[in-house]
């Protein structure tokens, strides 16, 4: 009897969740007894509430940053593996702009999203010795028009997505602020479930943390067969983008400990960093337990 689980996608099909569909497309959530029901994410979805209610036994997430957030917040959910290992968000700039620097975002209107990100850009800038206020903050949406339009000065911007697009459309004359290159490395993208799932069941969790990443595993191995596997979910998305997207997709999940430990491997180290980092600057509270919100435990170690 195949036990059954719900996985909650942050956003809308794509190649950024390619290792899930694989997962279940070539038959590997099967062979380890499990039916998943894989959730389309989008605009109004918040996956750590919705694995803290209960709603999803699990959810692809934020990053690092908002569960830890989450957690101060009270929400009883943990990481259990990560497909990034660094920051997939980049901060961007025209060249006309004159913005060359983190202290030129002051007085600049900045545009992101509130997945965590924004809390890494603050904890950022006040690191830089900027205040955050400094800086206009709006939300950003689906699409970079607001960019293109100069309706906000600085946007932000994924590896895989915003940034082939504006490639491919020719707009080479960004300048771009990539986290790692200020001493900012954090995971994103984690695989979260709740404490209690966690708790009562650990085999069962294990059971999908490995099937999960051995999905993962072979759409990079398999990109062609990740891609149309994306596309059984949306025809209507552009295959050139989705195979960008999914090779842009691997460097970020084998970067670092992705390689040296293993796909989906959370350091203790890159969780006290990114705690520290942001209490530091004020984006978390000084009482939050860092150690609690990974379960490394449960994560495949053969």
């Amino acid at each position: 009897m195949k036990n059954r689980l719900s996985l909650q996608l942050k956003w809308l099909h794509q190649a950024q969740f390619a290792g899930y569909y694989v997962a279940a497309d070539a038959g590997v959530y099967e062979a380890a007894g499990l039916d998943v029901e894989i959730r389309v994410g989008g605009p109004g979805v918040d996956p750590e509430r919705a694995v803290a209610s209960g709603e999803a036994d699990f959810a692809q997430g934020g990053g690092l940053e908002s569960v830890l957030a989450g957690r101060a917040e009270g929400l009883p959910v943990v990481a259990v593996a990560t497909v990034f290992q660094k920051t997939d968000v980049v901060y961007i700039a025209r060249q006309r702009s004159g913005i060359r620097s983190l202290a030129d975002f002051a007085g600049r209107r900045v545009s992101t999203w509130y997945t965590g990100i924004h809390l890494i850009l603050r904890a950022m800038l006040k690191e830089a010795g900027i205040d955050p206020a400094a800086i206009e903050e709006v939300v950003q949406g689906g699409d970079m028009q607001p960019f293109l339009d100069g309706d906000v000065d600085i946007a932000a911007a994924t590896f895989y997505n915003q940034l082939p697009k504006l490639r491919a459309a020719g707009i080479d004359d960004l300048v771009l602020f990539d986290p790692a290159d200020h001493g900012v490395v954090i995971p994103r993208d984690p695989i979260i479930t709740s404490e209690r799932l966690a708790d009562r069941e650990p085999k069962l969790v294990g059971r999908f943390v490995e099937a999960s990443l051995r999905g993962w595993q072979h759409a990079f191995d398999h990109q062609d067969q990740a891609v149309e596997s994306v596309l059984r979910r949306d025809p209507s998305l552009d295959a050139g983008l989705q195979k960008v997207m999914i090779a842009e997709i691997a460097k970020l999940a084998l970067w670092g400990d992705g390689t040296a430990i293993g796909l989906g491997y959370l350091s203790n180290d890159a969780l006290r960093f990114t705690n520290d980092f942001l209490v530091r600057n004020g984006q978390l509270p000084p009482d939050v337990t860092p150690e609690t919100a990974i379960r490394m435990d449960l994560w495949p170690t053969d």
